[in-house]
């Protein structure tokens, strides 16, 4: 008889860990509280406007494709992948913008145009950083479930290029002697909701990744990717079922044997994979709890939030895909949302133009604009209630003065706002932090939270708040880990269960 899994959350770790486990013959269901999955890479569709919720850059495609062919399946038979170039626009407090490619040699035409003086630092970065990505990345590839793992060679062959005590803005600060260009390497620290002030400078790879590898767009967003998963899920015969909230984690002699719904049904199962935000299921899913206690909980370091505007706009504009854009003092801005944790709307401000690219979003000559700004997460105790208006009309005065929507205001059919008291409230995340516990050293690989679950046996974590931490591509490592570690328990074979692959 097949061993029964029930996955609690639909987010991308959830049903890419369901459809792992389906094809390797397992009975599994997934539960999720919302009326759709995706959870924060899911879609809002307001009037004839379709946004992606959350995250809108997909970097290194590759992982999503060999995910699905441990899957088995091919992702280019569920999803169109398309590469953008240029990357994205950055435009600068006075009026500079800078276009990278994943074309070097465009790349460094434009370094040339704007900062010649940083051309041949530019080549130096991309060639140690690609050196130092091909060791550090296998770091991030296997799981920490004690500390001796510290000792695997792999870690060992990495831990000189892994400048422990250095943050991302010293190590830049090594390559490049132009502020600007700084910034235009270092402002990914916003993936993770750090400062680069603050980050630990392994994160310069992101930028090395999105030079490298590009990044993409799927058509119809990147919510198409969690559809994708649904379609195989239900493909093997595993079962989703929205709107029904898990109100607990079900367990017997410190062994999770299922889940307690919130209509009063107990679900039994063999194994519980837990996908909704970390400090949220320790919170509010686990009894009797050893190791993550609500004090425990309270002492840790949690990202950044964001704030939201999703605006259907009635007419379209000539912008690239994606556009940061930065006022005066970046470091002021995350030292305010990051220490003194007061929002700023005037530093560093997304605009996601993705109707340039992808006709599906929107009724011709209309455009789903999407804005995001990182704000403090609610540990800041704002009054988002009474500030979200006149915050809203400051960051779109920021876009005004930033860009050539000068009019954008007037052509406003509907819009949305989400603030970080939303992503608590409406999305389950502890204290607002939408890219979940940070991401220093001190929460990472053996100590960030595991992939099994330090309080129950039987019961997996995947997602972002376990090892190797947020971003889809980390995601998508994290479900393979979790499985991994479920079947190896399940069989006691500690040959891996899936080929051999570079996830």
């Amino acid at each position: 008889m097949k061993k029964r899994v029930v996955v609690v959350g639909a987010g991308p770790g959830g049903l890419a860990t369901a459809m792992l486990l389906l094809r390797q013959g397992y009975d599994v269901t997934v539960y999720e509280k919302a009326a759709s999955v995706g959870g924060r890479t899911g879609r809002h569709i307001i009037g004839d406007y379709i946004f992606d919720i959350g995250p809108t850059f997909l970097m290194l495609p590759q992982f999503i494709e060999e995910l699905f062919a441990l899957a088995g399946r091919n992702i280019r038979d569920y999803a169109e992948l398309i590469p953008l170039d240029p990357l994205y626009r950055l435009r600068f407090d006075d009026g500079t913008e800078f276009y990278p490619s994943t074309d070097t040699e465009k790349t460094i035409a434009e370094i040339n145009r704007l900062f010649p003086d940083e051309v041949d630092n530019y080549r130096r970065f991309m060639r140690n950083e690609g050196y130092r990505y091909g060791r550090i990345e296998r770091c991030f590839k296997v799981p920490y479930d004690n500390l001796y793992d510290f000792l695997m060679p792999h870690f060992i062959e990495a831990l000189p290029q892994m400048d422990v005590t250095g943050t991302l803005r010293r190590r830049l600060e090594g390559y490049f002697s132009n502020d600007k260009m700084r910034l235009a390497m270092a402002f990914q620290t916003k993936y993770i909701g750090m400062s680069p002030w603050r980050a630990p400078s392994a994160y310069s790879l992101i930028s090395y990744i999105e030079h490298r590898w590009g990044i993409y767009h799927v058509r119809g967003g990147l919510n198409q990717l969690t559809a994708a998963m649904v379609r195989v899920v239900q493909e093997y015969g595993g079962r989703i079922h929205t709107s029904t909230k898990v109100n607990r984690v079900l367990s017997q002699n410190r062994t999770a044997t299922g889940l307690l719904l919130e209509g009063g049904q107990e679900v039994t199962a063999d194994y519980v994979v837990i996908n909704a935000d970390f400090a949220y299921a320790m919170s509010n899913l686990m009894d009797n709890r050893r190791k993550y206690t609500d004090n425990d909980l309270k002492r840790r370091r949690y990202s950044c939030s964001t704030f939201m505007l999703y605006l259907g706009v009635n007419k379209t504009y000539n912008l690239p895909h994606h556009n940061l854009l930065f006022g005066s003092d970046f470091k002021a801005h995350m030292d305010d949302i990051t220490m003194t944790r007061r929002p700023s709307s005037m530093s560093l401000v997304y605009v996601h133009n993705p109707v340039v690219t992808d006709n599906t979003l929107a009724p011709a000559g209309k455009s789903p604009i999407y804005v995001l700004v990182p704000v403090p997460n609610n540990k800041a105790q704002v009054n988002w209630q009474e500030t979200k208006h006149d915050f809203r009309n400051q960051v779109l005065d920021f876009i005004v003065r930033q860009t050539g929507m000068t009019d954008i205001k007037d052509h406003i059919e509907v819009e949305k706002i989400i603030t970080p008291h939303d992503w608590q409230s409406d999305f389950n995340i502890y204290n607002g932090a939408v890219f979940n516990l940070s991401h220093d050293l001190g929460q990472m690989f053996y100590f960030r939270p595991h992939n099994r679950s330090e309080e129950l046996s039987n019961c997996y974590i995947v997602g972002g708040g376990t090892h190797p931490g947020s971003g889809l591509p980390n995601i998508c490592i994290s479900s393979v880990i979790t499985s991994e570690q479920l079947i190896r328990d399940d069989t006691g074979n500690n040959r891996w269960a899936f080929k051999k692959t570079s996830l």
